[in-house]
C-alpha cells in the first residue's frame, strides 16, 4: 500500500508540475502576445481624466461642446464661404467644408480625444492641452494623407507636420514638415496638394504642428502650452480615431484656426494618419 500510495503521489505531483508548466507557459504566450501588440502600437498619451470621446451628428450645432463644435464666424470680407462649418461637419459631410482641392471622403462621426463628454444632454467636452503620441519599438512608418486644406482667403493654406518630444511632453524639439504651406507671406509657395500621401517614422515620443500662415506663420502644437504667442495662443488640434480600441488606430487629425475663429480669417487642416 505505501509503494502505490509514493507511486500516486509521484504521479500527482508530476500532473500538478505539468499543469503548472502549462499555466506558465499560456501565462508567458499572453504576456508576449500583449507586449508584442504594444511594441508595434501607437498610442495617445494626455491629461489626467481625458480620454476618447463618443459625439453623434445630432450634436453639431454651434454650441461650444465638444470644444471643437464652434462655429467659423467666416463673415464680413471674407463672406467667400459663409456656410463653413467646423470640422465636425467635415467629418460627417453635413457642411460645406470644401477646401483647397478637398477630398470629398467623410469618415463619419469618429470618437474625440477630449474631456468627458455627455452625447445625450449635449455638455463637457472640454480641450485637453497636453495632447501627444507614444510610438511602439518596434511600429513601422506611418503614412500621413492630407484630406482638407480649408480656407477662407486664397494662398493661406497651413503647413503641418510633426515634432519630437520626450515622454512626458515636457518640450517642443526638432519640427518635421509633412505637407508644405502657402508660405508668409501668404501665396508666396506652392503647397501641397490634398491627397498627398507621406511616410514618416516619428521619435518615441511625439505630437504634431501646425503653422498658420495666415498669422504671420505662428506655431501651434498637440501641447499648446507651447503655442507662439504672436497669434496661435487659441489655435487647437482636435484627435479623432477611427477604431481607438485598436492597437493599429487610424487617426484623423485637425489643426483649428480656432474654433469659433472669431476674426472671420478661419483656416482648417486635416489630415489622416495610418499605420
Amino acid at each position: 500500500m505505501q509503494t502505490r500510495n509514493r507511486k500516486s503521489c509521484t504521479r500527482h505531483a508530476n500532473c500538478v508540475n505539468v499543469g503548472r508548466a502549462l499555466s506558465l507557459l499560456i501565462a508567458a504566450a499572453v504576456w508576449t502576445g500583449a507586449a508584442c501588440a504594444t511594441s508595434y502600437a501607437e498610442t495617445v498619451i494626455g491629461s489626467p481624466g481625458a480620454g476618447f470621446q463618443s459625439w453623434k451628428v445630432g450634436n453639431l450645432n454651434n454650441n461650444g461642446a465638444p470644444f471643437w463644435d464652434a462655429p467659423t464666424k467666416s463673415f464680413g470680407g471674407y463672406s467667400g464661404n459663409q456656410d463653413s462649418k467646423d470640422v465636425g461637419f467635415c467629418l460627417t459631410g453635413t457642411g460645406d467644408c470644401v477646401g483647397v482641392g478637398s477630398h470629398a471622403s467623410a469618415p463619419g462621426p469618429l470618437p474625440y480625444w477630449g474631456m468627458p463628454y455627455d452625447s445625450a444632454a449635449d455638455t463637457g467636452g472640454a480641450f485637453d492641452a497636453k495632447v501627444y503620441f507614444r510610438r511602439g519599438p518596434f511600429s513601422h512608418s506611418l503614412e500621413a494623407t492630407l484630406e482638407l486644406q480649408f480656407t477662407t482667403v486664397p494662398g493661406e493654406v497651413n503647413e503641418i507636420g510633426w515634432f519630437e518630444t520626450d515622454a512626458n511632453g515636457s518640450l517642443v524639439g526638432t519640427r518635421h514638415i509633412l505637407f508644405r504651406g502657402g508660405g508668409v507671406p501668404p501665396g508666396s509657395a506652392t503647397p501641397d496638394p490634398v491627397g498627398k500621401k507621406v511616410a514618416f517614422r516619428p521619435t518615441p515620443y511625439f505630437g504634431y504642428y501646425f503653422s498658420d500662415v495666415s498669422e504671420n506663420g505662428c506655431l501651434a502644437y498637440t501641447l499648446s502650452g507651447f503655442n507662439d504667442p504672436g497669434g496661435c495662443t487659441d489655435h487647437n488640434f482636435v484627435v479623432f480615431s477611427a477604431n481607438p480600441a485598436s492597437l493599429h488606430s487610424t487617426y484623423w487629425i485637425a489643426a483649428e484656426d480656432p474654433p469659433g475663429c472669431s476674426d472671420g480669417d478661419c483656416n482648417l487642416t486635416l489630415m489622416k494618419i495610418d499605420h
